[in-house]
């Protein structure tokens, strides 16, 4: 890769990798991916592989899991560049599921909220309910990505592991471009409700 561009990392993960070089210059949707899944123990260290891959049971297969996110409502989301000036910001959430299918192939659905219109400081949309089917449950990463509507420019982010999720209302912290949380991003948050289920195989 000549252009600092960055891959998908899940792939690798799903296999046992715990060392992805990534381009860490280049700030986007996947090097975000990997700030979320080393989150995942503070960024202290090496997370453990897939439980699928440490089974003794060399058949041990990952049953899907069914995903459902509502995005209630945001709080104190700042401006794009965390300016301090301009226009209010018209956001909307970009839900974004990073999975594996079939244990060899990397996939990404993504659904847009509405857009609420000149409102950063505690927008509301809580009236969508987006649903996922969920095959590699121990690698897959949920990405929240706050957009401004006038220009689609980057607002804020939080890439979370599936692993992690808990069912019911949570509260999401936001991060920035270069994964921090400083200056206007002190307060930015997500309100979701999230529900999970196993799917059961039709006999």
């Amino acid at each position: 890769r000549v252009d600092s561009s960055n891959y998908n990392p899940l792939l690798a993960w799903s296999t046992g990798c715990q060392l992805v070089a990534l381009n860490f210059q280049t700030q986007d949707a996947f090097l975000r991916l990997n700030d979320g899944r080393f989150r995942e123990n503070g960024n202290c260290g090496y997370v453990l592989k897939p439980s699928s891959l440490m089974a003794k049971d060399p058949t041990y297969v990952e049953s899907p899991v069914r995903m459902s996110i509502r995005v209630l409502s945001g709080s104190c989301l700042p401006k794009p560049k965390g300016s301090r000036t301009g226009d209010c910001i018209d956001p909307y959430i970009k839900i974004s599921v990073f999975d594996v299918k079939k244990g060899e192939k990397e996939s990404i659905t993504s659904y847009p909220t509405s857009i609420a219109p000149s409102n950063g400081f505690c927008p509301i949309w809580g009236q969508e309910k987006f649903s996922f089917t969920v095959e590699k449950w121990s690698v897959a990463m949920l990405q929240l990505t706050v957009l401004d509507k006038t220009k689609d420019e980057f607002i804020a982010s939080a890439s979370i592991p599936t692993s992690c999720l808990r069912r019911g209302i949570r509260s999401v912290k936001l991060y920035d471009v270069t994964n921090t949380r400083s200056g206007a991003f002190d307060f930015a948050r997500l309100l979701v409700a999230i529900k999970l289920g196993h799917l059961t195989a039709e006999i």
